[in-house]
């Protein structure tokens, strides 16, 4: 299906065309780029253990190579790394077939080994391995250049998902992915590091092996470097890219976006009209009131005194009923707005569907888009816009503050408290995040309910969603060509089913409890959306039972309540008017273009500089 894919894919460029020039290009030259954020590590900085946001899938597209890319028109994927992926009849077993001749930039070989070797590094990593075993069971290399995933579960769109839209896609040198690692990331990507201060700049130059071709037989990359520099404030960024401080930047805030048009010298798109379904501002709510549940039935936190259930599964032994208890209870509480760290003795209230509600209610979504994003984007009920195949009115509580406050009210009457309140993390130095706090806390305020902000570094914002260690977060996720690409995101697992059914074991918990999985970072556990995304991924792409089954998952977390919505989220790539051909790059073959930006994320092989 991908490996015969060409240019009948292509989207409406008439409507694309910013960005793009199929002129002769001018070779050389260093692009300097302004992003939103860094990398934790760059060490360990790949696809298999390192942690991307939309920064973090640009930098990587700089040193890797994708298996596969999505299409212009987002409808499939097309070749990069890998020249097609052909399913068995249930969608269970995928045979993947690889490019040959395809070098490091270290000189070794790209094979079916190094897809093995990066795949078992993201099972075993702690964060990428959840995300990633859920779905995969197993990748074995059938020959040299023939790769075989096996799955746990029917996955009818595995190769947009997995292959091409997740940081697993890309591939990284086995060297590269050994715990303890010093050196410098290694890729098959057009450039290579020269050199990275984490938090302010990375600088990288070009890759003179890199194995692609233009489709007149140019050597890519057509410039010489690239410079990254870390502006997390989004004004500021705006500012370096009017100055020439830098050539092109990325943004996702509202107001920065609605500048743009006033910005002299420079073009810019945004995602609007991408096929695409945008990725959704919202908060993120911790709606069990716990750290992690999945990780500490791992064991994760055993050092915390949660002991964990995996342990006693695994050598074929009942789990003590103390040991359920603790992993459910043991990690019970929230925040403290004193000293901003969680703590066990404290009581949730987030966990409380009822003011998870009027939350929901007491935020004028539309006032926010208004005055917050700079009318950039549209209002959110949901995490698919409304011309979305997908959507369905999942009817999402409107804005009434009066019927917020008696919820609050009944709240405090039933457990006998005169406070409600919850700690919200934000992103410390962004006065974007800043604005969106003081909106949140006004609106919540007006209903009695005390919001404390917790500033920190993105990547530390992400840590803390990720441990569990939270109430509320600022967040924006979820889009993308595909609802599948969410299903890790959103799965949950019956605790009260044995292991070897797809459960966790557990016994002394009420029969029916679902636990949501690692990387379900709102922590609901909802029969009703696993099923539905089960029959979905069981099912055709883009057939009826689909596209219904995956209707009703948005329609439960009107529920729910496990996203506070705002608004869509609008990506705009910015670049003074000597930055040439940054978007629609070709894939794999040179000839067939692919959806590029794709959300926050951009390729620079093909660039080139006036």
């Amino acid at each position: 299906m991908a490996g015969t894919v060409v240019d009948g894919l292509v989207a409406d460029f008439a409507s694309a065309a910013t960005g793009i020039n199929t002129g002769k290009p001018k070779m050389g030259g260093t692009l300097k780029v302004g992003l939103i954020s860094d990398v934790p590590n760059y060490h360990n900085f790949n696809g298999a253990q390192g942690k991307m946001d939309a920064s973090g899938f640009c930098l990587a597209n700089a040193l890797f190579d994708a298996l596969f890319v999505a299409s212009a028109n987002g409808k499939t994927w097309v070749p990069m790394l890998a020249l097609s992926a052909t399913p068995n009849s249930s969608y269970t077993v995928w045979t993947v077939k690889l490019r040959q001749g395809v070098t490091f930039s270290n000189g070794d070989p790209f094979n079916a080994d190094i897809v093995v070797a990066n795949f078992n590094a993201a099972a075993a990593d702690p964060t990428v391995g959840t995300a990633i075993r859920p779905i995969i069971a197993k990748v074995t290399a059938a020959d040299s250049y023939t790769v075989v995933f096996n799955l746990v579960i029917p996955f009818s769109t595995f190769p947009i998902s997995a292959l091409s839209e997740q940081q697993t896609a890309y591939m990284a040198h086995p060297s590269s992915l050994v715990k303890g690692y010093t050196g410098n990331p290694i890729g098959t990507g057009p450039f290579v590091v020269t050199s990275w201060q984490v938090g302010y700049q990375s600088n990288f130059k070009k890759n003179k092996n890199y194995w692609r071709a233009d489709a007149h037989n140019r050597q890519l990359p057509y410039l010489d470097g690239i410079s990254f520099h870390t502006i997390p404030d989004d004004p500021t960024r705006n500012q370096a890219l009017q100055s020439g401080q830098v050539d092109m930047i990325l943004t996702q805030d509202g107001a920065s976006v609605a500048a743009l048009k006033h910005m002299k010298g420079i073009t810019y798109r945004t995602d609007v009209n991408d096929p695409i379904d945008p990725s959704v501002n919202c908060l993120i709510v911790n709606t069990t009131g716990t750290m992690n549940q999945y990780f500490a039935w791992a064991g994760e936190f055993a050092g915390a005194g949660v002991p964990g259930a995996l342990s006693y599964l695994m050598q074929g032994q009942a789990v003590p009923q103390q040991v359920q208890m603790a992993d459910w209870m043991g990690t019970l509480g929230a925040v403290d707005p004193s000293t901003l760290s969680w703590n066990t003795k404290l009581k949730p209230v987030l966990n409380d569907v009822s003011i998870r509600e009027a939350c929901a209610m007491a935020i004028n979504r539309t006032a926010y888009q208004k005055v917050i994003a700079g009318g950039v984007g549209a209002v959110a009920d949901g995490v698919y816009r409304k011309s979305s195949q997908y959507y369905r009115n999942p009817k999402y509580p409107a804005f009434n503050p009066k019927k917020a406050k008696s919820l609050v009210e009944a709240y405090k009457a039933k457990n006998g408290v005169s406070k409600v309140g919850f700690v919200i993390d934000i992103v410390s130095g962004s006065s974007s995040e800043q604005k969106l706090f003081a909106f949140i806390q006004q609106q919540l305020g007006a209903i009695g309910i005390t919001v404390t902000p917790r500033p920190s570094t993105q990547s530390q914002l992400i840590q803390n969603v990720i441990l569990g260690e939270y109430d509320c977060s600022s967040w924006n996720q979820f889009g993308g060509v595909d609802p599948s690409i969410n299903y890790v995101w959103w799965n949950s697992q019956p605790a009260t089913t044995p292991l070897t059914q797809g459960g966790l074991g557990l016994s002394a918990l009420p029969a029916g409890t679902f636990i949501a999985g690692a990387v379900n970072f709102a922590h609901q556990g909802d029969p009703v959306i696993e099923g539905s995304m089960l029959k979905a991924l069981a099912s055709k792409p883009n057939s009826a039972a689909y596209k219904g089954a995956w209707a009703t998952v948005n329609s439960r977390f009107a529920k729910d309540i496990s996203y506070l919505f705002l608004n869509t989220l609008v990506t705009a790539w910015a670049a003074r008017t000597n930055v040439q051909n940054w978007a629609f790059a070709t894939a794999g073959d040179g000839v067939t273009r692919c959806l590029n930006p794709d959300g926050g994320s951009t390729r620079w092989d093909q660039i080139w500089k006036k």
